[in-house]
């Protein structure tokens, strides 16, 4: 499985060129996906968590961020949860924090239907993170992400 999962975070990673030198593959961290399947953070923070330094599949040029990932049901549902982490990633670079603006960017980046697969298969935003938002947040996130989608239907 982690040959599938290099393979789409290589993919994935193409289309977050602001981004891409400074983005590690971990290899999963199974310890964190019991929480989540997906997850993005500095290098230094996932050794804090784990109280090791975990293992790369896929080691960037900059090696500031990491990302570990499990593939869940599919590709598209995998491919979304890795575009996810990656648009964590660039909100992160620029200070935000918010679901709905890493949405936004995973439209932009060309990955909206399969974010939106991964949300409606109550696989993002994970477990952890599901148990503190309710059930109206995460419905208006997916209305909000048909909305973005419908948009960038129109552009093209």
């Amino acid at each position: 499985m982690e040959e599938k999962i290099l393979e789409i975070f290589l993919r994935v990673r193409e289309s977050f060129s602001d981004v891409k030198d400074r983005v590690s593959l971990l290899k999963p961290c199974f310890e964190l996906h019991a929480f989540s399947p997906g997850w993005a953070m500095k290098l230094e923070e996932f050794e804090k968590i784990l109280g090791f330094k975990p293992e790369l599949i896929y080691r960037s040029k900059e090696e500031v961020y990491g990302i570990s990932v499990i593939y869940k049901i599919d590709d598209d549902v995998t491919t979304g949860i890795i575009a996810h982490e990656f648009a964590e990633v660039v909100a992160r670079e620029k200070g935000i924090f918010d679901h709905k603006e890493i949405d936004r960017i995973c439209v932009e980046r060309g990955f909206g239907e399969q974010l939106l697969t991964a949300l409606q298969s109550d696989f993002l935003p994970g477990l952890v993170e599901r148990s503190f938002i309710d059930g109206e947040e995460l419905r208006e996130r997916i209305r909000q992400l048909r909305e973005l989608l419908k948009i960038e239907k129109l552009r093209k």
